[in-house]
C-alpha cells in the first residue's frame, strides 16, 4: 500500500511536471509566434517605408540652384518650387547632364571646324558643373535629416504592436545603389539635337556614329508618328563626343515603371558603381535605389534590425528631350546710324516728304532769311497751328505782344550762334529775332530755277554754290543732320537706300556731279516699288528694322546655310517646334521657321532674340522672335545671359548674301531732270547687297548663336561666292563693316559707277 502511495505520488509529480513544462512550452511559442509575427509586421512597416522613400526622393529631395554664376543657366531644366531660381532633385538631374551633353558636342564641331574661341574650356565646365549638381544631390539624399521623414510617415501607419509598444523608427543614413545599368534615363534625344544635322536631308553622322549607341526606345512614349522616342541609356560609360572630352552620366529612370521593391542581392550587387556587371566610372554618381534600415524593441526587450531595398522611377510615361529651354539666338542688325528722320508726321520717307512737301521759313527783324524751317503739313505743331504759315505767324504775332515765342516746332538745318541742330534746336535769343515769314514757302522740286526768290534768299546760308541750288538746309531740316554724314542726333537709323539717296541730294544741293561711294549699314525693308510722284522715284527705307523670313526681300534664303544653322539650333531649344510652326501655309510651302522669323522685326543698329517663350504658340508655350525689350519683359531670365559672346571665331566672309538694284536706271533718270542734267542722269547702277554672318556658340550662359547682318551698297556686280577670301567682315562693338574682294574696288572717277565691285 505504501508502495502504491509512493507510486502515485511520483506520478503526481512528473504529471505536474510536465504540464509545467508544457506551460513553459506554450508561452514560449506563443512568445515566438507573437515575436515572429511581429517581426513581420515590422518588416512590411520597414518594406513600406522604403518604398515611400523611393516615391518621395524622386522630387522632395533637392537642392538649389545658386542665385548667381555658373549655376544659373541650369534653371530652365529645374524645378521651380524655391522662388525663381529652381532647384536640382532626381527627376531632373538627367536634364542637367543633356544640357551639359549638347553643349559638349557643339564644342567639339565648333573645335573640328576650326573655330574653337573658348567653346572647349566651355564643354570642361559645364561638366563640371553638372557633376558637381550631381554630387550634391547626392549628398542631400545621403542626409538623414533629407530622407527618414518620408520612411517614418508611411511606416508608421503600418500596425507593428505586436512586436512591441513603440513604433520603429528609422536608423541612420540610408545606402545607396545602382541599379539597372544601360537601361533608360528619363531623358530623350534625336538626331536633330546634333550641331551636324541637316534639316534637308534629317540626318546626323555625329548621331548615326554615336550617339545611336547611347538610345533605347521607350514604347510609353512615342512621336507625332507613332515612333517611340529614343532616351539615353543611364549609367553608360563612354558618352562622349571626344576621347578629349569628359563623359556624361545619366541615371536610369525609365518611363513609364514604378517605384518598387527589389531582392537584397541585386542591391548589393550594383552598390558600387566601378564594380559588377557594366561598370563605370562616375566619381559620384546620383543613385537610382536606396534602402534606410529600421529598428524597434520587442516586447521582450530585444532590439530588431528591419531592412528594406527601392528602385527609384519616374512613374510618368513620358520624359524630357535633351534640349537647353533657355537657349536663345542673338541676332544683331548693324549698327545704330542715328537720326533725326522727318519732323512733324514721322514718315519714314524722309526724301519724298523733303521733295514733295513745302516747307516755310522765318525771316529776322531785317527781313534776312534764317535757317529754320517747318514743314507746311507737320503736325501736330506748337499751339495747334493748322499749318507752317499759321505757326510761323503766331510766333511772329507772339513777339509783337510781349509774349515768350515757342519756337520747338522749328528744324534746325544750318546753326546760328547759340543754336544747335536739330528739331527745337532755335536758342530762345535768336527766337525773340524772329520778324516774319521768308517768302511763301520753300518749293523743294522748284529749287533748280535760279531765279527763284526762295533759292536766293537762301544762296545766303551757302557761299561755294555757284549755280545757286540750294537745297542743303531743306536736307537738313529734314534729316537735322550736315549732309553726307549719316550720322544725328536722336537714336533713329538710316539704312543704305538712306544714305545713297541723302548723297545725291547733297550733291544735287551743291551742283555737283554724283559719285556714288561704298555705303553700309543695318538692313531694312526697302519697298520693290514706288508710286508716281511730283519728284524722283526713289526706293527708300518704310520700315526701321528688317523682316528676316524668306519671303521677304531683305530675309534669308529658304534651305539656304542660314536656314539650316537656325533651324538646328531650334532643335537645341525645343525639340517639339516643328509641331507648331509647321502649320498652314508653312506646312504646306516648306518653311516652318518662317513661323518664328515672320513674327517681329529686328531694329536697325539693334538686337532681336529667338528663344522659348511661355506666350509663345497662342499660349501654349513656342519658340518667338521679339526685339531686345520686348524680349526682356516677356523673359526677365534673359537678363542673367544677354551680356554673353560666342564662344567660337566669328566666319570671315558672309554666311549668306542677297543683293538687289537699289535705284534702277528708270528711277533716277528723269527726262531732262527739270532742265538740269545732273546728277539724276547717273548712268550706271546701284545695288544693296544684304549680309548675313552665324557665329556658332557652344551653349555655354545658354547662347547657341548670334546673327551678325548688315547691309552695303555695290555697282550690281554678280554676289559671287561666300567663301572664304570671297569678302571679309570686320566685326566691331560699334557695328560690323564689309570689305569687297580684291580687284573689285574702284577708283572714284567719272569713269567709274562705284566704289564698291565693278
Amino acid at each position: 500500500m505504501e508502495r502504491k502511495r509512493k507510486q502515485r505520488a511520483a506520478s503526481l509529480v512528473l504529471i505536474t511536471a510536465f504540464i509545467l513544462a508544457l506551460a513553459v512550452i506554450i508561452v514560449a511559442a506563443i512568445a515566438l509566434i507573437n515575436l515572429l509575427g511581429g517581426g513581420q509586421q515590422m518588416q512590411r512597416a520597414t518594406d513600406a517605408g522604403n518604398l515611400s522613400l523611393a516615391r518621395s526622393v524622386l522630387v522632395k529631395v533637392a537642392v538649389p540652384l545658386a542665385n548667381t554664376g555658373d549655376q544659373v543657366q541650369f534653371n530652365g531644366v529645374s524645378d521651380h518650387t524655391m522662388g525663381a531660381h529652381g532647384v536640382i532633385n532626381l527627376r531632373n538631374i538627367n536634364r542637367v547632364m543633356a544640357q551639359a551633353l549638347i553643349i559638349n558636342f557643339n564644342a567639339h564641331k565648333i573645335a573640328a571646324d576650326g573655330l574653337d574661341q573658348g567653346a572647349n574650356t566651355h564643354a570642361s565646365q559645364i561638366t563640371t558643373i553638372s557633376q558637381q549638381l550631381g554630387k550634391s544631390l547626392s549628398d542631400e539624399l545621403a542626409k538623414p535629416s533629407s530622407v527618414q521623414v518620408f520612411f517614418s510617415s508611411i511606416a508608421k501607419l503600418n500596425p507593428t504592436k505586436q512586436f512591441g509598444s513603440e513604433d520603429i523608427a528609422p536608423l541612420g543614413a540610408p545606402t545607396f545603389s545602382y541599379m539597372d545599368r544601360t537601361m533608360p534615363s528619363n531623358v530623350y534625344i534625336a538626331s536633330s539635337a546634333m550641331p551636324d544635322y541637316n534639316f534637308t536631308t534629317k540626318t546626323s553622322k555625329i548621331y548615326n556614329d554615336k550617339v545611336s549607341a547611347w538610345v533605347s526606345p521607350v514604347n510609353s512614349d512615342l512621336d507625332s508618328n507613332g515612333v517611340p522616342h529614343n532616351y539615353l541609356k543611364g549609367y553608360l560609360e563612354g558618352m562622349s563626343p571626344a576621347a578629349n572630352f569628359a563623359n556624361t552620366y545619366f541615371v536610369p529612370l525609365k518611363p513609364g515603371a514604378k517605384p518598387h521593391l527589389v531582392p537584397q542581392v541585386a542591391f548589393e550587387e550594383n552598390n558600387k558603381a566601378s564594380t559588377g556587371a557594366n561598370a563605370f566610372s562616375w566619381s559620384k554618381p546620383v543613385p537610382n535605389a536606396l534602402s534606410l534600415k529600421g529598428q524597434a524593441k520587442s516586447t521582450q526587450g530585444y532590439n530588431g534590425g528591419f531592412n528594406a531595398f527601392a528602385l527609384v522611377e519616374p512613374i510618368d510615361p513620358v520624359g524630357f528631350p535633351a534640349a537647353l529651354p533657355h537657349g536663345f539666338i542673338r541676332i544683331q542688325n548693324g549698327a545704330a546710324s542715328p537720326t533725326t528722320g522727318v519732323a512733324g508726321n514721322n514718315s519714314a520717307d524722309v526724301f519724298v516728304y523733303t521733295m514733295n512737301n513745302p516747307q516755310c521759313y522765318p525771316a529776322d527783324v531785317n527781313g534776312k532769311p534764317l535757317p529754320y524751317f517747318v514743314g507746311m503739313n507737320d503736325s501736330p505743331l506748337p499751339g495747334g497751328a493748322a499749318n507752317g504759315q499759321d505757326y510761323l505767324g503766331k510766333i511772329v504775332q507772339d513777339i509783337k505782344d510781349g509774349k515768350t515765342p515757342n519756337c520747338s516746332g522749328l528744324s534746325v538745318g544750318y546753326a546760328l550762334s547759340g543754336d544747335s541742330l536739330g528739331l527745337g534746336g532755335v536758342s530762345q535769343a535768336n527766337c525773340n529775332n524772329i520778324g516774319g515769314i521768308g517768302g511763301s514757302g520753300v518749293d523743294n522740286i522748284a529749287l533748280d530755277a535760279p531765279g527763284n526768290k526762295v533759292n536766293t534768299d537762301m544762296n545766303a546760308y551757302n557761299s561755294s554754290d555757284n549755280r545757286g541750288l540750294w537745297a542743303r538746309p531743306v536736307l537738313e531740316a529734314a534729316y537735322n543732320i550736315q549732309p553726307p554724314t549719316p550720322t544725328g542726333s536722336n537714336g533713329g537709323s538710316v539704312n543704305v537706300a538712306d544714305i545713297v539717296n541723302l548723297q545725291l541730294l547733297s550733291q544735287r544741293a551743291e551742283g555737283n556731279d554724283f559719285h556714288p561711294g561704298t555705303y553700309q549699314s543695318g538692313i531694312a525693308h526697302v519697298p520693290p516699288t514706288r508710286g508716281v510722284l511730283s519728284a524722283p522715284d526713289f526706293r527708300i527705307t518704310t520700315d526701321q528694322g528688317v523682316h528676316l523670313d524668306s519671303k521677304s526681300s531683305e530675309g534669308i534664303s529658304l534651305n539656304g546655310p542660314m536656314w539650316n544653322y537656325l533651324t538646328q539650333r531650334m532643335y537645341q531649344i525645343d525639340p517639339e517646334w516643328l509641331k507648331y510652326a509647321s502649320t498652314g501655309v508653312y506646312a504646306s510651302e516648306k518653311r516652318p521657321l518662317d513661323y518664328i522669323l515672320s513674327q517681329n522685326i529686328v531694329p536697325m543698329g539693334g538686337r532681336g532674340y529667338i528663344y522659348f517663350s511661355a506666350s509663345g504658340n497662342a499660349g501654349k508655350g513656342g519658340l518667338v522672335l521679339k526685339p531686345e525689350s520686348a524680349a526682356l519683359s516677356d523673359a526677365p531670365w534673359l537678363s542673367d545671359f544677354i551680356g554673353q559672346l560666342p564662344d567660337a571665331k566669328s566666319p570671315s566672309s558672309p554666311t549668306e548674301t542677297r543683293q538687289f538694284e537699289l535705284m534702277p536706271f528708270s528711277q533716277i533718270n528723269v527726262a531732262g531732270d527739270w532742265g538740269y542734267p545732273q546728277p539724276y542722269d547717273y548712268p550706271g547702277k546701284i545695288c544693296l547687297m544684304n549680309w548675313f554672318s552665324f557665329t556658332p556658340a557652344s551653349g555655354w550662359n545658354n547662347l547657341l548663336g548670334q546673327i551678325n547682318l548688315g547691309a552695303i551698297s555695290t555697282s550690281c556686280c554678280p554676289e559671287g561666292s561666300t567663301g572664304s577670301g570671297a569678302f571679309a567682315i570686320n566685326y566691331s562693338s560699334g557695328g560690323d563693316t564689309l570689305t569687297m574682294p580684291p580687284g573689285c574696288a574702284c577708283p572714284p572717277t567719272t569713269t567709274c559707277d562705284s566704289t564698291g565691285p565693278c
